[in-house]
């Protein structure tokens, strides 16, 4: 068998004698002939096959003799590697497939690029992706697919809106941290001073909004960046603007610096030894610090935030920022343990509540209450519980109601006597429900609206037709049209409700570090797990929909 090579084609000339030839043979030629990486052409190899066998039952029949004709086929072809594009529908992505080469070129790095180009594709390439395609696209087997991405467009960054930076650190909410002195030993009761300004120091500063980064498609075209908004101050009281520096902002008066919601207020401070019988109800519009106790019967309500230094008994706290108590929060049972129970003891904060121990109280809070050791049979309303230090919650919960926006991290959930613990992590789903089933009851009323018009209609089908008649029937179509538009509009609301429900619930987790004890019922929304036995250190999360007490 000889071969000879034209314009990528390979023939093959055999000379027909006697002896049989195989598919498998001439592949075998092929491959030692320097050709075995080229796409044989299997109808001409039949074709040569049949034709040789016609040809030697000719020479048996001695109407030919050996080796006087041969036979010329184009056997198998050189095919180049063939490169394909595909950029994704948001034209952030763009893959290169090669097919293979057929004993044909390669494709090389270079020609990669410039037939992307040509494609379209003018941006965010990877030299290290395109190098490993076409290396790998040089070793496939023939006629096989590689396929790599080979280019990433550039997501837009938003500008960020203007930042307000408080330049006091004592201004951020304090944790029950000791203060750790390097030459004496840690106080556990010092948490540090508390944060005070005099007039004209500075108290918060307003960073501008940024332009944000523009995106790239691979395309080449640009994603113009949205810039962030220039967000106006919001003055409390008790500071004022420098002079001149308008994102620079002053105390105005001595006092106890907050932040609030773009901007800062001065609260002004009243301070007492004690909240007792002598100095009856402590109602102020600024700051409160109690040196000492605030006693059995007494209340403190305060526009700012509430600092005690030592335990409460009395029966409220309340504080439009947030209260620290450095003691103990020792209230007493009135009525029967469950979420309704009445406590002698109530702590309402805005902002976060944090205390050493608390026992029979109710706390309620806009943010999140810190407890560093213990809490007992309390009935607390809160975004996140955590029960110890935040980094290491190492404290203990037993008994109580917890009503919670996202979760409870702890120590010991529960106790070995299986006092009975409910935690609701509803405090965000429940208003989103109660919209849901607004919602639906509107959506009912508007299709039994719509089955009347229905009725209506198919009563006038009956009666002959005139001017009036059909005046009407047009009415009701077109009020069955308002019903129907205003019912699919309700429809979709409850459908972007019940998407934030879900992002919700996904945010939900419990973890308990140590012990989790038997009788703690928890409910995600109305989902719930209840556990009847002792746990190791465990999380309760949402498995395929229903909460589940996994270990940690």
């Amino acid at each position: 068998m000889q071969f000879s090579e034209h314009n990528n084609t390979i023939k093959i000339t055999v000379p027909v004698s006697l002896a049989a030839i195989s598919a498998a043979e001439i592949q075998q030629h092929i491959n030692n002939n320097g050709y075995e990486r080229c796409l044989v052409l299997q109808d001409q190899l039949t074709n040569l096959l049949v034709e040789y066998q016609q040809i030697q039952q000719k020479i048996k029949e001695n109407l030919l003799t050996e080796n006087s004709k041969e036979l010329s086929y184009r056997i198998a072809e050189k095919r180049d590697a063939e490169l394909t594009f595909d950029i994704s529908e948001d034209k952030m992505m763009a893959t290169a497939i090669i097919t293979a080469a057929w004993g044909g070129a390669p494709v090389s790095a270079n020609d990669l690029v410039k037939s992307a180009q040509a494609n379209g594709i003018a941006f965010g390439f990877s030299k290290e992706q395109i190098i490993k395609l076409v290396s790998y696209a040089a070793k496939a087997e023939p006629g096989s697919k590689v396929k790599l991405l080979i280019a990433r467009g550039r997501a837009m960054v938003p500008g960020v809106n203007s930042r307000f930076e408080p330049l006091l650190a004592e201004m951020e909410s304090r944790r029950n941290r000791p203060v750790v002195k390097t030459d004496e030993k840690a106080d556990l009761r010092d948490f540090g001073v508390i944060p005070a300004i005099r007039t004209g120091e500075a108290i918060m500063r307003r960073h501008p909004p940024t332009a944000g980064v523009a995106g790239m498609l691979v395309t080449g075209e640009m994603i113009p960046a949205t810039p962030g908004l220039h967000l106006e101050w919001q003055l409390g009281e008790g500071v004022e603007l420098a002079p001149a520096d308008g994102d620079l902002l002053l105390a105005a008066r001595d006092g106890l610096p907050r932040v609030i919601e773009a901007g800062a207020t001065v609260d002004e401070v009243f301070t007492v030894k004690n909240v007792d019988l002598a100095t009856g109800h402590i109602v102020f519009r600024g700051s409160v610090v109690v040196n000492g106790n605030v006693t059995e019967g007494m209340k403190v309500v305060a526009g700012g935030n509430v600092f005690v230094k030592g335990m409460v008994e009395g029966t409220l706290i309340e504080a439009g920022g947030d209260i620290t108590i450095n003691g103990s929060v020792i209230g007493h049972q009135l009525a029967q343990a469950e979420q309704q129970s009445e406590y002698s003891t109530e702590l309402k904060a805005t902002g976060d509540i944090q205390c050493n121990l608390a026992q029979y109280s109710r706390i309620s809070c806009g943010g999140n209450l810190y407890v560093s050791k213990q809490l007992m049979h309390c009935a607390v309303e809160a975004a996140i519980v955590y029960a110890g230090p935040e980094d290491n919650p190492n404290g203990k919960l037993v008994g109580g109601y917890f009503y919670l926006d996202q979760g409870l991290f702890c120590g010991n959930l529960g106790a070995p006597s299986s006092s009975a613990v409910l935690v609701k992590l509803n405090r965000q789903l429940d208003p989103i429900v109660e919209k849901q089933d607004v919602l639906r009851a509107s959506v009912a009323a508007e299709r039994t609206e719509m089955e009347d018009i229905r009725q209506q209609l198919e009563k006038l089908k009956k009666i002959e037709g005139n001017a009036q008649i059909e005046m009407r029937r047009l009415e009701l179509i077109a009020n069955f049209d308002e019903h129907k538009e205003l019912a699919v509009s309700l429809i979709n609301d409850i459908k972007i409700l019940e998407a934030q429900r879900q992002e919700k619930l996904a945010e939900l987790l419990i973890v308990v570090r140590q012990q989790l004890f038997s009788a703690v019922e928890i409910h995600f929304g109305k989902e719930q797990v209840k556990s009847r036995r002792e746990y190791g250190p465990s999380k309760v999360v949402l498995v395929d929909g229903h909460p589940s007490i996994e270990p940690l």
